[in-house]
């Protein structure tokens, strides 16, 4: 770390959105420093080398990156983050050996959709259309700037045809909204609610259901980051770096300094030491971390309760989610075939491949048990990330060699035990399921093999408490303009030069670069920085609606 102890903005957290905030405002010309307590920056854009193999520990699917502004303003691409779209977006795979595919282009899954019923193709066609209009004038505009108070923007809702629609889906959870579609497959219907819930969106509550029209898009449109996730944040991290943003790697925040309501600097040591303590004041400090470990670890309880009690409240009450992920990653030499490829040609290459639900209460089951905690289910989904970037494989040592990543849905705390005694036998279970779809699996040829648990994760990233990987519940009180209270859903926080960025403020988890992204203009519109990016048509257009602040 340089000698200078004086910055413009401290930004605390390297994960995607506190290397965005940075990236932004260094180009507009503040001294930034970016403090990580981890050895590398990129938060869960975790990309591990396995003799060879490239295993994408945590985030996988790209959901928003094709359509996040950083990855334009940012020169991304040009510095090497390229994402690959896959053509077949998920298939379902069935017992029978048959199996459905949906693709990004909406004409091929009608197409596979009619397979199976006319009327449902048809159908399918209607709603994607719909929901496609929603995500593109309403849901994706409106993760790049600020949210409006839910009052006001029912109000809006009803001033528009567009609105009224969202308005009524918000109404019905999605386990209804599912059922509305009316589809006469069981098979599509399980394969579009499993692609909705499969990130913790509990299908009997309607707090999260605006959200639905948003995962219906962007999981049949998620890309993959060539070369691996963890390019993404070098990419960001390169970009801040040539703005002139300085990054301490291996050093944690042991306490902000706040004097009279106004933060003033950032207390940090190595991480794992008591010491020695280095201050680093700033104009502004700007934090990824969650409610709790902001108001209830960095600040002392008085100075908080003295600014907001509403904060304090949140640290204090802050609600992680109910379910999390496990997942085991395979190195293979060979990729093994699947039954349902000579049904459905589609599913050799499908991106995601879904088994163990053939209903829409197949899967609103399923999610139910892992909210409440209980069994362990051998229902998952299957991405061999190779048929997409066959580089990830070292090729040239094992020439049919495959990474292949089985994911499932699953509680923190299982009935069954912990997860150091469940781990393996849970793992060994997935991988039999996932044979019993195939031709020719054989355990043979695995040559690596890492069970990522729920508690794994909270070791790895200590921000995802209880394997929370959105930073906190999607709740109603935990959504919108209410994440992570409505004093902080804006940026700013009651304490003077104090901004939060990550995962639990507005718009939430996943890697989608709106917290940082907006939070980087309300610090700069603040510091009198030079706002040196052009906001997106869509974003202006969703403003002038009402949408968004």
């Amino acid at each position: 770390m340089a000698n200078e102890k004086q910055y413009d903005v401290v930004v605390v957290g390297a994960g995607h959105n506190g290397l965005t905030t940075g990236a932004y405002l260094a180009r507009s010309g503040a001294k930034v420093l970016v403090v990580e307590r981890r050895h590398e920056t990129g938060g869960a854009l975790v990309t591990e080398e396995f003799s060879g193999y490239r295993f994408n520990l945590h985030a996988n699917y790209m959901l928003m990156l094709d359509v996040a502004p950083p990855y334009r303003d940012l020169g991304l691409e040009e510095d090497g983050c390229v994402y690959i779209r896959p053509e077949a977006a998920a298939s379902l795979l069935m017992k029978d050996g048959n199996a459905l595919t949906l693709y990004s282009d909406l004409e091929r899954s009608v197409e596979s959709i009619r397979r199976f019923s006319a009327k449902d193709a048809e159908r399918y066609r209607e709603v994607y259309l719909a929901y496609k209009e929603i995500a593109d004038e309403y849901l994706i505009p409106s993760t790049y700037g600020r949210p409006v108070g839910s009052a006001q923007l029912a109000a809006t809702y009803m001033e528009s045809e567009l609105g009224q629609r969202i308005l009524k889906v918000t109404e019905m959870t999605p386990e209804e909204i599912c059922a509305s579609w009316g589809f006469e497959t069981p098979q599509l219907g399980a394969l579009l609610l499993y692609l909705i819930c499969m990130w913790g969106i509990d299908p009997k509550e309607s707090n999260s259901s605006y959200l639905v029209p948003l995962y219906f898009n962007r999981m049949l449109n998620a890309t993959l980051v060539k070369g691996g996730s963890h390019r993404l944040s070098s990419t960001l991290q390169k970009a801040g770096i040539l703005a002139g943003m300085e990054i301490c790697e291996n050093y944690e925040v042991k306490r902000f300094i706040v004097e009279k309501g106004v933060a003033k600097a950032v207390e940090i040591a190595p991480t794992g030491c008591e010491g020695p303590i280095t201050r680093i004041d700033a104009k502004a400090i700007v934090t990824s971390t969650d409610p709790v470990t902001t108001f209830g670890q960095f600040i002392p309880e008085h100075e908080v309760a003295d600014r907001s009690k509403l904060c304090l409240n949140t640290a204090r009450n802050w609600e992680w989610e109910q379910s999390s992920l496990f997942l085991c990653h395979l190195a293979l030499r060979k990729k093994p075939r699947f039954k349902a490829e000579a049904a459905d040609p589609g599913v050799a290459k499908a991106f995601i491949r879904v088994f163990g639900v053939e209903t829409p209460a197949d899967v609103v089951r399923h999610i139910s048990d892992v909210m409440e905690g209980r069994q362990l289910h051998d229902i998952g989904h299957v991405t061999f990330t190779t048929d997409l970037d066959p580089a990830q494989a070292p090729r040239e040592t094992d020439p049919e060699g495959a990474v292949c990543r089985i994911e499932a849905c699953v509680p923190y705390a299982p009935a069954d035990g912990d997860w150091a005694a469940l781990s393996r036998g849970y793992g060994d279970r997935l991988i039999g399921a996932l044979a019993d779809y195939t031709t020719d699996f054989d355990p043979a040829t695995i040559v690596r093999r890492y069970d990522y648990t729920p508690v794994h994760i909270e070791m790895k990233i200590p921000q995802m408490k209880r394997g929370s990987f959105k930073h906190g519940a999607y709740i109603m009180t935990q959504m919108g303009y209410s994440r992570p209270n409505v004093q902080c859903s804006s940026y700013r926080t009651p304490i003077d030069n104090l901004y939060v960025c990550g995962a639990s403020t507005f718009p939430g988890g996943m890697v989608t670069f709106g917290g940082g992204y907006n939070a980087a203009k309300v610090v700069a519109e603040d510091l009198g920085l030079t706002i040196w990016w052009k906001e997106p048509p869509s974003v202006t257009a969703a403003r002038s609606k009402g949408f968004l602040l």
